[in-house]
């Protein structure tokens, strides 16, 4: 009975042990699982600062490098995420920044040396994929449409492509006034020879959202420059209307504008193209225009000053001579 006794002393004492052993390691596999996490979280927090600093200066190559390695982080831990098998909030939301870089970085895409357009959509294109799988709404068709401007630059590759009109419109058909969607279907119809105002049609669409609107007047004056002289009237009153809506023309948008009106009144006197133009935008107006862009404007070009003075008195007198409406 004393042998008994005692072994089954000893035997309490090992599985009191063992219990101690055990919340010990329990202890400190949480403290090593906190101290994994703070050191994930920090990491994550040090790449996102850093993406964020390289968006904002125009480095997407810097930024994307960035935040896909905070995404790997993030995904890699997680005790929680491990045992459902779910991401965590915080990859979550490092997915959504991925998609909402992707679609920055084409809307601002800039080819380098040895680059093509292809090898950044190839990087871009199934991450916005992924995004508009799981998206809704204005949300998901954000994201179609830069699916198919993505395809579309890939064309310019000489690369099979899918069809980008048809993401735009599928785009569209999920959020009718989806300011990207008709953006790049006016940009893409004007680039592929359709009547200008077809392509003007979809911008006018495109505006009305009064989303991404800067964006939008970027492809619409690319698109009425793409198209030559038949564009230069839409170019005007394009920058006519941000004027007069107090929208920012920025340095390439009056580049662009001077180089609209140097033959035409700067160089020498259209009368045709100042005809044409005053049916898009009257006379006055236009005249008003080039003084706050192409005169007044502290960064013009001492060079062309006596061009730009020339070309606001054509305007001018041509206002005064034009019949009244």
């Amino acid at each position: 009975m004393a042998e008994t006794k005692s072994g089954g002393s000893v035997m309490k004492w090992v599985a009191q042990a063992t219990a101690v052993l055990a919340l010990g390691f329990a202890i400190l596999q949480l403290v090593r699982t906190v101290g994994d996490a703070r050191d994930r979280r920090r990491q994550v927090e040090e790449l996102v600062k850093t993406e964020t600093t390289a968006r904002r200066s125009g480095d997407y190559e810097r930024a994307w490098t960035d935040l896909d390695q905070a995404l790997k982080v993030a995904e890699s831990g997680g005790l929680l995420a491990k045992l459902t098998g779910q991401l965590s909030k915080e990859a979550r939301d490092l997915r959504v920044a991925q998609e909402n870089l992707a679609m920055a970085w084409l809307d601002n895409i800039r080819v380098g040396a040895n680059q093509t357009f292809s090898s950044i959509v190839d990087r871009l294109a199934p991450v916005m994929t992924r995004g508009a799988a799981t998206a809704g709404g204005a949300r998901k068709a954000d994201l179609m449409a830069h699916i198919g401007y993505g395809a579309s630059l890939e064309a310019r590759d000489g690369r099979p492509a899918g069809d980008p009109v048809q993401s735009y419109r599928d785009a569209i058909a999920i959020d009718p006034a989806n300011p990207y969607a008709h953006a790049y279907l006016g940009h893409y119809l004007l680039g592929h020879g359709a009547p200008l105002e077809e392509g003007k049609a979809e911008f006018q669409k495109a505006l009305v959202s009064e989303r991404a609107k800067d964006y939008v007047r970027v492809l619409q004056l690319a698109a009425m420059k793409n198209r030559g002289s038949e564009g230069d009237g839409e170019f005007v009153a394009v920058i006519n209307d941000m004027r007069k809506n107090q929208e920012l023309v920025g340095s390439d948008m009056r580049a662009d504008l001077y180089n609209v009106y140097w033959p035409v009144c700067g160089l020498h006197n259209d009368a045709s193209a100042l005809k044409r133009f005053a049916a898009l935008t009257p006379l006055a107006e236009q005249a008003v225009t080039v003084k706050v862009f192409l005169v007044d404007q502290p960064d013009v070009n001492p060079d062309q000053r006596p061009a730009r003075a020339a070309c606001l008195a054509t305007l001018v007198e041509a206002a005064k001579r034009a019949p009244a409406k």
